[in-house]
């Protein structure tokens, strides 16, 4: 997946409940996936795909993996660039939730 996604870019954000930070991703240098939230979860972090809302108020990922391991694979891209951050500003790394 690293080769596929060839570009990772991390919004951290405070004081949005168990969201941590937003992330862009780039596929293979041609198509950027906007808005995935990086959530605590309680079982570790997980990537929320992003979504629309609809008319009667339910929400609908608009993208989406097929296959868990693509699903693994994004979410350990984001999460490693995730640590990184944190790294930086002196913190401890979160561990990613796989499935």
């Amino acid at each position: 997946m690293d080769r596929i996604i060839t570009e990772v870019r991390i919004f951290p954000k405070e004081n949005l409940g168990k969201t941590l930070a937003f992330a862009n991703i780039t596929i293979m240098d041609q198509f950027v996936v906007k808005n995935l939230r990086i959530v605590k979860g309680d079982k570790g972090i997980f990537i929320g795909m992003p979504s629309n809302k609809k008319k009667n108020g339910e929400y609908v990922d608009i993208f989406f993996p097929i296959t868990q391991d693509a699903r693994n694979d994004i979410t350990r891209v984001i999460v490693d660039k995730y640590n990184e951050y944190l790294v930086s500003q002196g913190l401890e790394k979160e561990e990613p939730q796989l499935d």
